[in-house]
Formats: C-alpha cells, structure tokens, sequence
C-alpha cells in the first residue's frame, strides 16, 4: 500500500482529468505571496550562521519549491503506474473521501483492506470486548510472570520483597529436601531396627554396628583436616572449627560406650542418620544452596544459641505429637519390660492385639516371643513420620532464614542489598566441588548428626534411671541436645572457609 507523502496535494493522487485540474487550481502562486516567500526565506536563514549565508530571492525560493513538487509528482506517478488495480481503486477511494468530490468509478464502499498482520493493531482503541479481555489477561500473566521471576531470583528490592524472596527459596529448596529425607530416614532406621530385632542380633554385633557408623563422621573430618593441609588451604578458622567437632564427637562417643545399653541403640541410630547426612549433600552437591553473609564471631555466637532454641522445639514437637517413628518406636513396641513395668507392656501388647484384630492371640506365649511377635507385626505409622519431616523441615528453613539474617547483619561491612538467600540452581559438580562438599560440609553435618544422635541416647538412658517423670527426662534430654548444638555451630560456620590454594610457580 502506498502511503499519502506528507504536504503533497491530494488531487496529485486522482487519475481522472476533474481531480488533476482541481489540483492545478489550487497551485500555490507564490508570486502572488511575496510576503509567505519572505517568511519562508527568513525561517531557512534562521538554521544558517550569518558569514554563510546568501541572499535569497522570492524567484529563487519559488524554483526551488516547483523543483521538489515537480520532483514529488514524478515519484508519485511512477509509483502509480505500476500499482494494480486495487491499490488505485484504493488510492482514489481516498482522495474521494479527502476531497469531498463524487466519482462512480472509485466509490469507498467497494474498497476492501486486507491487513495481514493483525499483530499491528493489538493496542487499538477499537478491538472487541473479547480482544481486550484476552490482552488484559496476557499483560496480567506477563506481569505474575515478571514478578515470579524476581521472587526465585530473589531480585526484589524492599525488605517485604526480599524476606518474601528468602523464604521462598529456602522452603522450596531446604525445606522440602529436608523434610522429604526426614521421613525416608525414619523409615530406613525403622526397617533396620526392625530387621535388627527380628534377626535376634547380639548386643556385641550391634555394638560394632554403633560405633562403625558413629565414626563415619569423625574419620571424614579427619581426611578432610589432612587434605586442607596438603592443600596449603588450613587456617586458624578450619582447624578450629574440625577441633571442636572432633572433640565433642569423641566425647558423645565415650558418653554412648560409659551408659549401659546406649551403644547397641546406635546401630540403628546412627546408621539412619548418616544416610540422612550423606543424602542431603549429594543433593547439594548438584543443586547447592548459600547466601551471601559472612561469617563472624559474634554472628556465629548469636545464631548458635537461636539454633540450640529451634533444636529444643523441634524435639519438643516431635516428642509430643510424633513419638512413633524410626527406630525408637519399635525399640518401644519390642522392650522387654522389667518387672515394674507391666503396665507399660500391658499397654503396649494390647495396641499390638489392636492392629492384629484378626490374629488369634495365644496367651501361652512368653512375654519374649509376644514382643517378637509385636516387632515383626508392626508397620509404620507415615504420619508420626510425616510430622517429623515437618517439625525438621520447618526448623532448617527458619535457621537458614533467620541465623542467616543475624550472621549477615553481625558482620563487618554487611550488604546494602541486605541478606539474601542464594536463588535457586542446578550443576555438574567437579571433583574439586565433591572433595569440598564430603570432605569438609558432609564430614560436619554427619559429624553433628551423630554427635546429636549419641547425646540422645546416652542421656535418655542415663536419666531414665532417676527417679523423674518422662516428661522431665525428655526436657532435660533437649535441653542437653540444645547446648550440643550451641557448642559446635563454630563448626558448621567455619569449615569451609578455606585459604586460596597457592599457585604453582
């Protein structure tokens, strides 16, 4: 399609002899309009410096302005020449509808526009209803898309927006990782407890089994100090923080071998938690997590004593509202009960009989064999399980969160941008990466798992033989756990924050 050039003479456009001597009538005289030549000669000499300029005449300008018309026309018939029939069907329909004047040969209502890309007037004032309805709905979606974006990329840039940002990831991220790997650990320790007992495993072949998988953690550690060295990558905070979690590490350990009947209870313990540990670093191996706080005495102290508080209600809940899973529920269901206990077994047998509505019960059997019974008749109960997912998710997320935010606002020079959690990311680990995450983040966490693990058992057994309520031994027993988790957080801060490597000369 042809467009109208600007300023040309509609008649210029008309193909019939009415049109082109209506445009002949209307031929600006410029002779005639001396005064519009001047003014048009003193706009052109505004634009010009004065040492350039030369004097123009009323002729002058009038040739120049014949010479571009002339020039326009000659364009214009060209362009009309070799239009077909519906474009100057289309041209002429115009001119009739400009200039007022009746033509049969061209009338506007025979005239048809066909707009291939309708794409060009999406923005009109003229669209249907539907068509704004649907554009309306594009730019909202556009919109949530754009907003969603800035969320997992925590890229918001007031504090509502980014608090927002910080829980999302987290619980998108560590949150259900860890929830998701609490409930596969209960049900691994409770299988391997249960196959345990079944198997009518010593106490000596638990015992190894115990103490085997309380030094996975402690032995990582120890590579891994080894490796740091050999690397030149050890400073005063690496050694400091692999110190503590070696100590305390051997001091649960000889707390579990100094209780009777502790280390036996860790074959299974322990062993479900360092599956936990190793699952949730191979998943961050691949799809790491971080923020950007720095780690600082002050803000270790601080977040240490805010973990040991989530860790004490995190056991709390799961003591109250979630005691059968894992291990420790069939250890419950299967104890042999002393004698000052038949109630408790009592208890326990008849919710067995229970579950077991349908199986005739011989009430011959020895109280040995009817726990054996009991044990190989239990299933899990997935939502204790679930609960305890939870309860551990729910703790993980606010301590990355919140012990992040006061790492980050403790530090030195904290960040304009404020605290922010790392957004969420995929890769192909290499094997410095896999050394870094096993040997020194996993040597930690598995390190403290079984620290935490070890506290537990030794302490329930060691008070349980007090003459108190069980409620007080498990809020003693927490209350241990918390001040555990206080102690080795310098560990969990430091660990990896290695010197550069030195290069080779």
């Amino acid at each position: 399609m042809i467009a109208l050039p600007s300023g040309a003479s509609v008649a210029q456009y008309t193909p019939n002899d009415s049109v082109r001597a209506q445009k002949q009538d209307n031929v600006i005289d410029i002779e005639r309009r001396s005064t519009d030549t001047d003014t048009v000669i003193e706009i052109l000499s505004e634009g010009i410096p004065a040492e350039q300029r030369s004097p123009l005449s009323a002729q002058d300008v009038t040739l120049g302005l014949m010479s571009v018309e002339d020039a326009l026309n000659a364009i214009i018939t060209e362009q009309r020449n070799s239009a077909d029939n519906a474009t100057e069907q289309f041209i002429d329909a115009i001119v009739v509808q400009m200039t007022g004047t009746s033509d049969d040969s061209a009338s506007p209502d025979d005239v048809s526009l066909d707009i291939p890309d309708l794409a060009l007037f999406e923005d009109s004032s003229h669209s249907s209803d539907s068509d704004s309805f649907i554009q309306r709905g594009q730019i909202i979606l556009k919109y949530l898309g754009e907003q969603l974006g800035k969320l997992l990329n925590n890229e918001f840039e007031g504090d509502l927006g980014r608090w927002a940002a910080n829980l999302t990831i987290s619980g998108l991220r560590t949150g259900l990782v860890t929830g998701t790997l609490t409930v596969i650990r209960q049900l691994v320790g409770f299988a391997l407890e249960k196959t345990l007992q079944s198997n009518a495993a010593s106490p000596l072949t638990r015992s190894v089994i115990g103490v085997v998988a309380q030094s996975i953690g402690p032995l990582l550690n120890i590579l891994g100090a080894i490796r740091d060295e050999c690397n030149g990558t050890a400073n005063a905070e690496t050694r400091m923080a692999r110190s503590i979690t070696l100590a305390v590490s051997a001091m649960a350990l000889t707390a579990a071998v100094i209780v009777p009947t502790a280390l036996p209870a860790l074959a299974s313990f322990s062993t479900q938690m360092a599956f936990y540990t190793f699952a949730q670093d191979l998943v961050n191996l691949f799809f790491p997590t971080g923020d950007n706080a720095k780690p600082n005495p002050g803000g270790t102290a601080a977040a240490g004593a805010l973990n040991a508080m989530f860790q004490f209600l995190s056991f709390t809940g799961m003591n109250y509202t979630a005691p059968h899973s894992g291990p420790g529920y069939v250890m419950a269901q299967g104890r042999t009960p002393p004698a000052s206990e038949p109630e408790s077994f009592a208890f326990q047998l008849s919710a067995w009989v229970e579950q077991q509505a349908n199986t005739p019960f011989d009430a011959n059997l020895p109280i040995e064999a009817r726990a054996a019974q009991i044990v190989e008749s239990l299933t899990p109960i997935l939502k204790d399980d679930a609960a305890r997912g939870g309860y551990n998710g729910a703790a993980d997320v606010l301590g990355q969160v919140i012990l992040g935010q006061v790492m980050h606002t403790l530090q030195e020079n904290p960040s304009e941008e404020g605290f922010r959690v790392n957004s969420i990311s995929a890769r192909i680990p290499t094997a410095e990466q896999v050394a870094n995450q096993f040997l020194s983040t996993n040597a930690i966490r598995t390190s403290i798992g079984q620290i935490i693990t070890a506290t537990v058992i030794a302490a329930s057994r060691f008070f349980s033989d007090l003459p108190i309520s069980k409620e007080m031994v498990d809020h003693m027993v927490n209350t241990v756990v918390a001040m555990v988790v206080f102690v080795v957080r310098p560990g969990t801060t430091y660990v990896n924050a290695r010197t550069a490597a030195p290069k080779n000369p």
